[in-house]
Order: C-alpha cells, then sequence, then structure tokens
C-alpha cells in the first residue's frame, strides 16, 4: 500500500532526473531537422531538433544566437552542440544550445575557427598594428568585382558625398577558386602603384562559400602587410571574415565603406567653419592679450612720472563725479515719477480735502473727543463742529429716533 513514507513530490523527482541529466550530458553534440521554429519577442530562439526515429526539444538563448551566421528556418539540418537540461515546470529535457551551424558546412566553419585562433595568436587582430584611416583622402583605392552591385554602390555613394574624391578600381574576383591569389595580388599592386591614401576591400553578400576567399590565410596576410590603410566590407552586416578581423576597419557593408571612407562634402564644410571659428578666437584672444600687456607696460611708465599720474587720476575723478551726479539726477527723476501718484493719493485722503468737500468733524466741548454717533453727547449739551474754513459751537437739542 502507498503511503506519504514510501512515495516522493513530482518537484523532487523532477529534481533527482534533472541532477542526473544534467549530471552525465554537460556537452553534446547532435544532427537533426529543425521543426516548430519560434524566434521569441525576448530574442530567445524555440524549435524541436528530429530525425526519423525521435525528437527533442531545444532553444537558444539570446546571448548566444546574436552570434548565428545564418536564419534557422523549418526543415533546416544543422550541428548543435550544448549541454541537456530540464525544463521542470513543463517536466520535460531539452537541448541548450551553444553553438549552431547548418549541416554541410561544418568543415568551412571549423577551418575558419582554426584560422582565426591562429592568426589571433599571431597578433594579427591586434588594434596596436591597426592603421590610421585619412581624414581626407584624395584618392580611394576599391579591390572588387567591376560588374558586381557593391562596386556600384561604393561609386554611387562617393558620388553624392564627395564628389571631388578620386576612385582608382583595381577589378579582382571575387568568389571561386582563383579570387583569393588574385586578392593578394590587386593589394600588392595598389601598394606597389603608391597614388592611393586607403583602400576598400569587399564584395557583396553571399553563402559562407561565396565569401570564402576573404577567409583565406593568404589574403589575411596581405591585407596585414598592406602599407595602405585598409577597409573590410565583405557581405551583408551579419556576415564577418578574417579579412574584417584583419582590416584596420571593418564596415558592416560596401555602402557603408563608401560611408565611413570620407566626410561628406557638408560635413567637411562644418569643419571648415568650426576651424575658422578657433581661429578667429584664438586671434582675438592673443590680440586682447597683447593690448593687455601694452596696458600694463604704460601705466608701468605713467607710475613713473607722479605729474601724469595726477593727471590720469583726475580724470577719473573727475569722470566718477559725472557719472555720480548723472545717477543722482537719474534716480531723482525714477524716484519722482514714483511718488507723484502716491503724493496725490495721500493729498486726496487728507482731512482737509475730506472737509473741502463738504464735510465736517464733531468734537464734544469737555474733552474734545470726536463725536461718532449721536450717543455720545446729551440732551442740551454744547458741542464744536469743524469745517474748511472754521469751527462753529451747537448744542444738542434733543435725540431723534
Amino acid at each position: 500500500m502507498l503511503t506519504t513514507k514510501n512515495t516522493i513530490s513530482v518537484g523532487e523527482l523532477t529534481a533527482q532526473i534533472k541532477s542526473i541529466l544534467e549530471g552525465s550530458f554537460e556537452q553534446v553534440a547532435v544532427s537533426g531537422e529543425i521543426s516548430n521554429f519560434k524566434h521569441h519577442f525576448s530574442g530567445h530562439m524555440y524549435f524541436t531538433l528530429k530525425d526519423e526515429t525521435a525528437e527533442i526539444k531545444a532553444v537558444i538563448f539570446k546571448g548566444f544566437n546574436q552570434y548565428l551566421r545564418f536564419k534557422p528556418e523549418d526543415g533546416m539540418h544543422v550541428f548543435a552542440s550544448g549541454r541537456l537540461t530540464v525544463y521542470e515546470q513543463r517536466g520535460q529535457y531539452q537541448l541548450n544550445i551553444k553553438q549552431l551551424e547548418p549541416a554541410g558546412l561544418g568543415t568551412l566553419y571549423l577551418a575558419f575557427e582554426t584560422l582565426k585562433k591562429q592568426l589571433a595568436q599571431e597578433g594579427l587582430f591586434g588594434e596596436n598594428r591597426k592603421k590610421i584611416l585619412p581624414t581626407f583622402p584624395n584618392r580611394i583605392g576599391i579591390i572588387t568585382s567591376k560588374s558586381g552591385a557593391a562596386f556600384q554602390d561604393i561609386i554611387n555613394i562617393l558620388q553624392r558625398r564627395a564628389p571631388f574624391v578620386k576612385v582608382i578600381l583595381r577589378a579582382t574576383k571575387v568568389q571561386g577558386a582563383e579570387a583569393a591569389a588574385d586578392i593578394v595580388d590587386a593589394i600588392a599592386d595598389l601598394n606597389k602603384f603608391g597614388a592611393v591614401d586607403v583602400i576598400i576591400l569587399g564584395r557583396g553578400g553571399g553563402s559562407i562559400e561565396d565569401l570564402w576567399s576573404f577567409n583565406e590565410e593568404i589574403v589575411a596576410r596581405a591585407i596585414s602587410k598592406s602599407q595602405i590603410p585598409i577597409i573590410s566590407a565583405v557581405g551583408h552586416e551579419t556576415d564577418f571574415s578574417i579579412a574584417d578581423l584583419v582590416a584596420d576597419k571593418r564596415a558592416p557593408t560596401p555602402s557603408a565603406a563608401a560611408e565611413i571612407v570620407i566626410q561628406s562634402a557638408r560635413e567637411i564644410n562644418e569643419i571648415c567653419e568650426r576651424l575658422m571659428l578657433r581661429i578667429e578666437t584664438y586671434l582675438t584672444n592673443l590680440i586682447e592679450r597683447k593690448w593687455q600687456i601694452f596696458d600694463d607696460m604704460s601705466n608701468r611708465i605713467f607710475r613713473q612720472q607722479p605729474q601724469k599720474v595726477l593727471q590720469l587720476h583726475k580724470a577719473d575723478l573727475e569722470k566718477l563725479v559725472k557719472r555720480i551726479t548723472k545717477s543722482i539726477r537719474q534716480n531723482q527723476r525714477i524716484w519722482d515719477i514714483k511718488l507723484n501718484p502716491i503724493t496725490e493719493q495721500l493729498i486726496s485722503l487728507s482731512p482737509n480735502s475730506i472737509l473741502n468737500r463738504g464735510y465736517s468733524v464733531a468734537f464734544r466741548s469737555a474733552d474734545n473727543k470726536i463725536i461718532r454717533n449721536s450717543y455720545d453727547v446729551n440732551v442740551n449739551e454744547t458741542f464744536k463742529l469743524l469745517t474748511s474754513n472754521g469751527k462753529l459751537t451747537a448744542k444738542k437739542i434733543n435725540d431723534l429716533n
């Protein structure tokens, strides 16, 4: 009979399975076909890897799938490597993939990674050996196919941005068995020519086989030996080649290389305007400093001549007196303007003005206190009336109700 003593919870069972599986399959490599592919808005990729007999859930988290050189699709055969994990909430195991390659291209990717590691150890990718691109090149060398779209893109952008720049094309093969050697010769030819300030090396997008010439060791070493700075512009933005790593500058596309290689005419004009402003400011400050030095020297000479010093102080004092007098008069006018309305208001509110308008003030005869109502004075009691032109004596006869 089953009891709580001889059973475990689902979570505990899953935890045990998770411990066994993840501990036994920390690194696996499998091949299969992608199905039910979903690129989640979070950036993670979820799909199923299957063959004729079985299938397994798989995931590539955002931190790893951003380095993929292709877009996974349903029905695509791939090589995958990673570790086996257990998704406890659903009680299922899955392959947590770290690397994914299209099937059939594994040899090329292996060759790419091997050469990349070798050249990195030799220091060919180091920032300290990369040459600085000229700010204002006069001649731009282009190594690409004359009939390719990449060349037309570069030319169109350069003509729009900087029509004054001269372009020298060294047409070359960019695909096939002979392309790598031709690219090496092209780099040597432009270096020998000597009248080029910077080189754009590139081609349009394509498969890894199409772009392989730019992953050849001889091309990488030719780029490294070039005395002229080289911009690598191979394929589309997601493509990455050995040439990109060795070159002095990598452009994501040939069009981007044309944007990078030189400032536009508008940008050059703005730079010139900023430089002119800096020169003008520098000269103005220089002149002002010289005048200040001159004034200081003049003052020193004056100090050595008491009569001139007194004359100078007298002139300064006269200027100061004039400024003070002028300031006093200005302030006086200002206060006159401000006080006139107040004065008129005070006059209109004064007792005499009120009396002149026909009013009078009554005072008790005994103590001269103002009579404010009829009860302040008794019947037959005399009181005084103050008018605008004198005083009167009056007597209260009776109370009026």
